[in-house]
Formats: C-alpha cells, structure tokens, sequence
C-alpha cells in the first residue's frame, strides 16, 4: 500500500513540475509599435520611450540606442489574466518601457519585489514611494488596468502582482 502511494505521489510531482515547466516557457517578447493603442499612461515619457528615446530627470529625451549593442526591443507588453503574466519574462533594452495589460477579471497592482516592501528597484518603500507619488519607483501604487513603467536601470528586476503577491515576473533589461 504504501508502495503505491509513493508512486501515485512521484508521477503527481512529475506532472505537476512538468506543466509548471510548460508554462514557463512562453518567454516570448511583443514588441510595440507607435501605433500600438494599449499605454494608457498620457505621460510624454513613455511614448518617447516606445519611440526609441528614454527621459531622463530633467525632462531631456536621450537616444536610448547610443553605446548599446543589445538586439532587445525598446518595448514590451505583458499580459495579465488574473493567474499569471504572460510572458513571464521579458527582455527590453536600457530606457525601454514595458506595458502591463490586465485581461483577468480581478484587479492587477503591479509592484517591484521584493513582497511587501517594493524597495529593489528605487529604494524607497511601498509607504514612501506610493504616499509621495514618485513614478520611478517601479510600482503601480494601486490596481488598475494597464500600467506601463520606464526601466533606465540595467539588470534583472522581478515584480508581482500585489493583491496577489504569489503571482510575478522579471523584466531584463539590458
């Protein structure tokens, strides 16, 4: 009896870690375009950066191409289903945006790792950063639809979704 408990649990595990590596695996990049319609933000600074410039503090717009040699887009879309993002990862480019796309039917709040403090990113906390309204910190501050956010650091940066923090991603940024 206990043989084929251990069984049944080992062939359970496998197809369990197995599905789990399928689903994984959808890392594909959408790149966008100008006349992509899904940033909601009226924000200049992110409509520049889909169009290959990023902002800088003082409101400059650089090319984000200069000095860089990565093939990684400027842009990239993220859906959302309530479940999951989709891809999980993405790659984009040093002053390139990512545009997250809720298509579930329960809120998204987008937010910097690490759960609860979101302080990776820009330093700052979930409570400073939120109440003082900085937009360079890498969180949504509040669930809502769409969400897009500028990356001007290189490096990997992992998120969740906050009202559901066992569900996250990584965007590279190169």
């Amino acid at each position: 009896m206990q043989k084929q408990f251990l069984w049944v649990a080992i062939i359970v595990i496998v197809l369990g870690g197995g599905y789990w590596w399928w689903q994984s695996q959808n890392t594909g990049v959408e790149e966008m375009t100008e006349s992509d319609s899904e940033i909601t933000d009226d924000s200049r600074s992110v409509q520049d950066a889909i169009k290959g410039g990023a902002v800088m503090e003082d409101g400059v717009v650089e090319d984000a191409g200069a000095g860089t040699s990565s093939d990684a887009p400027l842009a990239a879309t993220v859906t959302y289903n309530g479940s999951s993002f989709s891809p999980a990862t993405v790659t984009i480019k040093k002053g390139g945006a990512v545009t997250w796309t809720n298509i579930g039917d329960t809120s998204m709040w987008v937010a910097s790792a690490q759960h609860p403090t979101h302080t990776v990113y820009a330093g700052t906390s979930l409570q400073e950063h939120c109440a003082a309204g900085v937009n360079n910190a890498f969180d949504q501050c509040a669930g809502g639809d769409s969400y897009s956010f500028i990356f001007d650091k290189v490096g990997t940066w992992n998120y969740h979704d906050h009202l559901h923090a066992s569900i996250y991603g990584s965007v590279v940024v190169e």
